[in-house]
């Protein structure tokens, strides 16, 4: 069974959308025995799903309500979480859960799931939000022992905003997954219980919707592939609670094991670029003052073959080297005799050649003879 944890401490991110919407996609597009467990007290993505689903559908979403206690400790939420989801393992394959997280929880809680997805708008008050409760986490992502892979959702996106996501990105201080966005529309607040995003009327927000729900299951193979399945826990592993010396050693254990450098898995979008080309684009994209610096050097080459065009075809009998003009000496520097047989001199006439020969010539007696004269 894999294990998917909606959650964030902001409100209004759209967690219920998301949980309700993606739990549909795995029981219809997927076929795949998906259980919704709300453990939100206001049960919002519970009432979308039973309002439009029939129970008695071959994909239909099996949806159960736990509510968190507030009493008794740390300890028993995570006893009671664990007994819950043990239920619900031989009759599910895909459990995603709808939490609203509260200061009483602990990190601890995070280590039951397989993948924390993080919805989050890409304002800078649900930014600050939003990392804030990475930060604080941190150490959960990036434990030696089996961890879940969290997942940057950003949602409510307005049309204008989809370029500004992979900006917002760099504020994590941590590797994770980033999805595609979802859009902001007002069709997906009145499509709450009357219909899912899976199939909804509305092009632009069902196509952005899949592609999210695509990325989500893209990032589950990952997971997979890099920290491999859960192994089903013994009795003696359960429950498996820290002391707080023990909790701070984990913590301090996980923060020296930390990668050097921050990987960002774009989940869900085109790998037909190459990693220059994406890396190239990501930089225009993220820095919008370069755009015109690299607008300037593809149009430069082009400019150069302009000016070579036009010059060869202005002056074509000139010397050309490698396309350019070849500078030549001023005129006060070659000799006026010199100069007028070469203007006179050209390809192919023989008569001006034999007539600057003999000006020439003339030119030489005469100067015979007026040395012979001074002399």
């Amino acid at each position: 069974m894999i294990r998917i944890l909606i959650t964030n401490q902001k409100g209004g991110v759209g967690k219920s959308t998301i949980s309700a919407n993606l739990s549909r996609y795995f029981a219809s597009t997927r076929k795949l025995r998906t259980t919704l467990l709300d453990f939100d007290s206001q049960g919002s993505s519970t009432r979308w799903v039973k309002a439009i689903q029939k129970q008695d559908a071959p994909d239909a979403i099996r949806i159960e309500q736990f509510q968190v206690p507030k009493t008794g400790g740390f300890n028993r939420v995570v006893i009671e979480t664990r007994r819950v989801m043990r239920q619900l393992e031989p009759d599910t394959d895909i459990l995603v859960a709808d939490l609203t997280w509260n200061d009483f929880l602990n990190s601890e809680l995070l280590f039951e799931f397989d993948l924390v997805v993080l919805p989050t708008a890409v304002s800078d008050v649900e930014l600050i939000t939003t990392v804030e409760f990475a930060k604080r986490h941190q150490w959960v992502f990036e434990s030696t022992r089996y961890h879940p892979t969290l997942a940057i959702a950003p949602s409510r996106v307005r049309t204008d905003q989809t370029s500004a996501v992979h900006r917002y990105s760099e504020e994590f201080p941590f590797s994770f997954v980033l999805t595609p966005p979802i859009l902001d529309s007002i069709d997906a607040r009145r499509a709450f219980a009357k219909q899912f995003l899976v199939r909804h009327r509305n092009n632009r927000l069902q196509a952005s919707f899949m592609a999210f729900a695509r990325a989500i299951d893209q990032s589950i193979e990952l997971h997979i592939a890099k920290n491999g399945r859960r192994s089903k826990p013994t009795e003696s592993q359960n429950p498996f609670l820290h002391s707080f010396l023990k909790y701070r050693v984990e913590i301090s254990k996980a923060e020296r094991n930390a990668p050097a450098e921050k990987t960002v898995i774009r989940a869900g979008y085109p790998s037909s670029l190459t990693a220059a080309a994406r890396g190239s684009q990501r930089v225009r994209d993220e820095k919008p003052w370069l755009r015109h610096v690299a607008q300037k050097k593809e149009e430069q080459p082009q400019a150069v073959e302009a000016v070579s065009n036009s010059d060869t075809r202005q002056s074509p009998g000139q010397d050309q080297v490698a396309g350019f003009r070849k500078n030549k000496p001023p005129l006060a520097l070659v000799p006026k005799a010199y100069a007028a047989s070469a203007n006179a001199t050209g390809p192919g006439n023989t008569a001006s050649q034999e007539s600057g020969s003999e000006t020439l010539d003339q030119n030489k007696a005469f100067m015979a003879s007026g040395s012979e004269t001074s002399s």
